[in-house]
């Protein structure tokens, strides 16, 4: 008897720790991670010969010392008036390891993305970027990111 409530103890003192750690991690946010956006980019390729095709892309960095297999880019949501309109799955690359002691990474949409008719009246897009911080999302805002025209 002794055996099995000191091993139940041990059971749940393991569960109040596992769901303690994960909460914790759950409740960060973006700006508590070391992840520096360094450019985003959006545009519509109007260029005749086939259809039209929307491309986001930038590049994003992180501490040498951090794992990209745990921390990295996950998905592209766009939103217009609060309605998301895209939620791409984001293709990355190893851009190189610099000098300055960071992994940077450039990160697309799919290609041949189909324009969604309500961008051809906008200037600009509303993106959130979401990371996957070891199996869990943490989500980055970026507003008025210029949605330029190629011809």
């Amino acid at each position: 008897m002794k055996r099995k409530i000191i091993l139940l103890s041990r059971v749940l003192i393991l569960i109040g720790l596992i769901t303690s750690c994960s909460s914790n991690l759950s409740e960060k946010n973006f700006d508590e991670l070391d992840i520096k956006i360094v450019d985003v980019q959006s545009w519509l390729n109007l260029m005749p010969g086939g259809p039209g095709s929307f491309h986001i892309s930038g590049k994003y960095e992180l501490p040498e010392e951090l794992d990209e297999r745990e921390i990295f880019l996950y998905k592209i949501i766009v939103i217009d008036n609060d309605q998301e309109i895209y939620n791409l799955i984001a293709e990355l690359q190893f851009v190189l390891n610099s000098e300055k002691g960071t992994k940077e990474f450039v990160y697309t949409s799919p290609y041949q993305t189909k324009i969604i008719p309500i961008l051809m009246e906008r200037d600009s897009i509303d993106v959130q970027l979401v990371f996957s911080v070891n199996g869990l999302p943490v989500k980055k805002d970026l507003n008025k990111i210029p949605l330029t025209r190629a011809y």
